[in-house]
Formats: structure tokens, C-alpha cells, sequence
């Protein structure tokens, strides 16, 4: 997923932002990225009062959140009801990026203490926990649907690399591929894999042991593949043209649209539809309603699968953009030109509502940001019913941990950290 190229949403955001998240001096990374060690992230303001608890709280409509003495910890909506899943966390050993299992059964972390690097997986119901070395931090990890294994990223030996944890009795990790930049998606039922390699290698392989990995077709520019039970979405490259296409990896394949420069894109689990954005230097719209339109350029739209409707979201460019677990409202991150800060925003039956305006955390600007859509598939800001969501960053002069509702009103601050998921149920 990481390379020396720069992400498709950079040169979008870089300018604007960079400077800012980057340099705040009250906010600042344990480590640099080059290790990808560890988010704890001094704050100089104080959540609210919470209630801590010793007893498990049922893993329903739960925030995951790594607070600000850099230890992973799950609360409520409203910031009460902490409960600890790490307490070790130190000046020589920190955690980065927890998440969720699909079945919300287990939290799956990145551990490193004193240059030693681990796979982390907290059993929720059984209070039990595994661990699998890794060669390197493993800054990226995605949960199989059925919870059973981990795919994650991390660099090594062999470079940039894809690997599957197993946990369980007697825990395991395999490689799978190498090669940078690298992006994937898990089938839905967990048995196979769709890995881009760049714009070299499109293909998919069994999510065993020693697979041998099938070309898909050839890959156009775009970041990563989603996979829903309506078939597998990805941008192949014929005869020169970038098309989005959607259906099985080994079968014919539905043209949606074409793209004229690269494209990011996000799918709900129901596969209904997509959003898309194809992105580069030359701006307007040049959508033609044919068999397979041209994507309009630096617009954000969404794409009908049943009937090829597409209907135009944004004036200008999305920074981000994110499917609730419904598939009926579109979360979007945009900013205005000249404006100093970024922007929250829904859009639901056509109609879109200006939210809250608020400075990324570093976290969420470095290491999600420009990689969204990969994200996309793997976490959720969204609650379980739909009617808020969760980010890290500063609003006002309160940096932290906050939940907007999405029928409006100030966001709540509800604890101090730099990384937040909901759960995904």
C-alpha cells in the first residue's frame, strides 16, 4: 500500500493541509513512519468525565480508541463506560492502528517494544490474548468477513509485503505476495484474495497457504479493489482506456464507466453502488450518459449498478468519502478553496448537509487520509444505526476524539486520542 509514489489524493491535499497537521507542536507522532511504531499522541485538552467499569460491556455499539497514554481502549458513544484492552503502554513500547473484528469478537493490534515487532489479537469473550511476531510493524491489518484471519502490510526482507495471521492454538503468519504499492480485498466469504500490485498486477489468488495467484486483467489506474457479493470492483486498462467494472474475477465483467485520470472509489457491503471520483490536473465535467459515460473530472459521484444511473455529489474535489453500513448515506471530507480547515459533510437522497468543520489529527492526515479508500474496507467511522459518526482531529480549540450526529448540532468531544473506529455492530 506504501510507495515512493505519491497516493492518488496527495497533490488534493497536500497543499493545503500538509503544513498545518504536520506541524502542529501540540500534536506530534511517537515515531516516524519509516517504522510505523506507534500513535500515542500528546493532547492539551482534557476529555470529559467518564465511568470506567471492570466488567465487559456487551460489544455492541462500541468505539475503539487508542487515548492518549497510547493504550487501546473501547467506551460508548458518549465517552463512559471505558473499558481497558491495553495498560503496558510505555515510552519503549506502543500499539498502532487497533481494529475490529467484523463480528466485533476481537480487537487485532500492532505491537512494537524495543525494535521487536507483534500481531496482537484480543479474544472480547474468552479475555485471552494471542500474539505472532511480525519482521516489521505491521501498519495495516484487515480482518477476513469472517473473522478468522488477519491480511496484513508491513515491510521486511522481501520488501512491502502482504501476509495472513492465523490465530487460535497455535498461531501463524504466511506470506502472500510483495511489491509496492500494494492494495487488496478479502472476498466475501473469506477464501480468496484480490491483490493490486501497482498498475502492474491484477489478480486473485486462495487465501491459503502457497496459492497460486490468477491474473484478473490488466489494472488501470486506481487505488484499491473492493469485493461485495454483487462481484468484485476494480479499473482495468483495454486498449488504453481506464474503465470501472464490477463481476466475478474469473467471469465477464459489467462496464460502469470510464475514467480519464485515476480513480478512487468506495462500496457499501451491498454492492448497489459506488462512489467515484476519477482525479487530475485538468478540471470539469465531461460526463457523456452512453452505454459507458466518461467519469466527470475532480466531481464526486455516485454510480446506480442496477441501472447506470449516475448522479453528481460535489461541485468540486472529495478528500475522502465513506459508505455507512447501510449503503443510504455517503460521508464526505472536502474543503473549500482558501479555507483553512477541513470539512464534514453527508449526503443522503440527493441531498447533502454541511456538518462540521474541524484540523485532522497528524494520525488521521499521515496514515489514513490518503489511503481511504483501502480503509474503507477495513474500519468504519460510522455508528452501527446510522446516525453519527466518529473522528480524531481539532475543532475549535478542542483537539481529541469527537461523535457528530448527523441531524446536526456541535460535535461531542468524548475522550483524548489520535484513532477511532466504530464498531460494526
Amino acid at each position: 500500500m506504501r510507495s515512493a509514489r505519491r497516493p492518488l489524493l496527495a497533490s488534493l491535499v497536500a497543499l493545503t493541509v500538509l503544513a498545518l497537521a504536520c506541524t502542529d507542536a501540540t500534536e506530534t507522532t511517537g515515531t516516524t513512519r519509516a517504522t510505523d511504531t506507534t500513535d500515542a499522541t500528546p493532547t492539551t485538552t482534557s476529555a470529559p468525565p467518564t465511568t470506567t467499569t471492570d466488567a465487559p460491556e456487551p460489544l455492541v455499539d462500541r468505539l475503539l480508541v487508542l487515548d492518549d497514554t497510547g493504550n487501546v481502549v473501547t467506551m460508548d458513544r458518549t465517552g463512559n463506560n471505558v473499558a481497558a484492552v491495553t495498560a503496558d503502554a510505555a515510552a519503549d513500547l506502543g500499539y498502532f492502528q487497533p481494529n475490529w473484528s467484523p463480528d466485533a469478537g476481537s480487537i487485532a493490534v500492532s505491537r512494537v517494544h524495543l525494535g521487536s515487532f507483534s500481531l496482537v489479537n484480543f479474544d472480547l469473550a474468552t479475555a485471552t490474548q494471542s500474539e505472532i511476531e511480525t519482521d516489521n510493524n505491521a501498519f495495516y491489518v484487515y480482518w477476513s468477513p469472517q473473522s478468522d484471519r488477519l491480511a496484513y502490510l508491513s515491510n521486511g526482507p522481501g520488501g512491502l509485503g502482504l501476509a495472513i495471521a492465523r490465530f487460535g492454538e497455535a498461531p501463524r503468519s504466511d506470506s502472500v505476495d510483495f511489491g509496492a504499492p500494494l492494495y487488496f480485498a478479502w472476498s466475501p466469504d473469506g477464501d480468496q484474495l484480490a491483490t493490486l500490485i501497482g498498475q502492474q498486477r491484477l489478480e486473485v489468488r486462495d487465501a491459503d497457504p502457497g496459492s497460486e495467484a490468477s491474473e484478473i486483467a490488466a489494472p488501470g489506474a486506481f487505488q484499491n479493489p473492493a469485493w461485495t457479493d454483487a462481484g468484485l470492483f476494480y479499473v482495468s486498462s483495454v486498449a488504453g482506456t481506464d474503465q470501472l467494472v464490477v463481476g466475478p474475477p474469473d467471469g465477464d465483467a459489467v462496464v460502469l464507466a470510464r475514467a480519464a485520470a485515476p480513480a478512487v472509489f468506495t462500496v457499501p457491503a451491498s454492492g448497489t453502488r459506488v462512489a467515484i471520483q476519477a482525479i487530475g490536473e485538468v478540471d470539469g465535467v465531461s460526463a457523456s450518459f452512453q452505454a459507458a459515460p466518461l467519469l466527470p473530472m475532480n466531481r464526486l459521484v455516485v454510480i446506480e449498478i442496477a441501472t447506470g444511473d449516475i448522479t453528481q455529489v460535489t461541485e468540486g474535489p472529495a478528500l475522502a468519502y465513506f459508505w455507512d453500513g447501510a449503503g443510504e448515506q455517503l460521508l464526505i471530507l472536502d474543503q473549500e478553496e482558501g479555507a483553512r480547515l477541513l470539512r464534514w459533510s453527508v449526503w443522503a437522497d440527493g441531498a447533502r448537509r454541511e456538518l462540521v468543520e474541524f484540523v485532522p489529527s497528524p494520525t488521521f492526515f499521515q496514515h489514513y487520509l490518503p489511503f481511504f479508500g483501502q480503509y474503507a474496507l477495513s474500519t468504519t467511522m460510522w455508528s452501527p444505526d446510522g446516525t453519527a459518526f466518529a473522528f480524531p482531529g481539532l475543532v475549535g480549540d478542542e483537539r481529541g476524539i469527537f461523535v457528530q450526529a448527523v441531524s446536526g448540532g456541535a460535535p461531542a468531544k468524548i475522550a483524548d486520542g489520535a484513532w477511532v473506529t466504530w464498531s460494526p455492530r
